[in-house]
């Protein structure tokens, strides 16, 4: 692998949490829907916008963004990197880092403010929607995070097959690299 190729993985690593993020936002954004008339919904809605529109771009152009990042040297070198070893590597650590930074905050947030709703004697049903939507929402983002971590091989599959890394029996492919002109 070379340089480039480690980045462009990133980027598609990169994009899974880009869509995760607007799918929080998106999420932000029918609460705020459902919270009244007067509630400014149109800019979770953009924000949840820019970040999947990030995400496609980032999946799909993931090499012409690693060489904008890294332009290759001269001498071409390459990388020893086992892949089939450090993409599901990468794959688990993205999956930790959403577990611990989107997910846990707001499920346990929202765990002990149904705790001290119930404690106070009131029902859930009288909580606000959006709160109820934030512990949904951390609930998914767990989901999502678990799923990077316990299906770390197949994810890592999926994506090494999309760059034509390697075939569908996870064997290294022959890449074939442009050599510049």
């Amino acid at each position: 692998m070379t340089p480039q190729q480690v980045v462009g993985l990133a980027c598609r690593l990169f994009s899974i949490w880009l869509a995760v993020s607007a799918f929080q936002a998106y999420a932000i954004a029918q609460a705020l829907k459902s919270s009244g008339p007067g509630a400014p919904i149109w800019v979770p809605y953009l924000i949840a916008g820019v970040y999947l529109l990030a995400a496609l771009v980032s999946w799909f152009l993931p090499m012409s963004i690693a060489q904008r990042i890294l332009p290759r040297t001269a001498g071409q070198e390459r990388m020893t990197l086992p892949i089939l070893q450090v993409v599901p590597v990468a794959c688990i650590a993205l999956g930790l880092v959403v577990i611990a930074f989107r997910g846990l905050m707001p499920v346990a947030s929202y765990l002990s403010l149904c705790a001290l709703w119930i404690a106070s004697g009131q029902p859930l049903t009288t909580m606000d929607d959006w709160r109820h939507v934030d512990g949904l929402v951390g609930v998914l983002q767990l989901a999502v995070g678990c799923l990077l971590v316990f299906k770390a091989r197949a994810l890592s599959s999926f994506i090494l097959a999309a760059n034509g890394l390697v075939d569908r029996e996870d064997r290294p492919s022959e890449v074939q690299e442009k050599t510049p002109t």
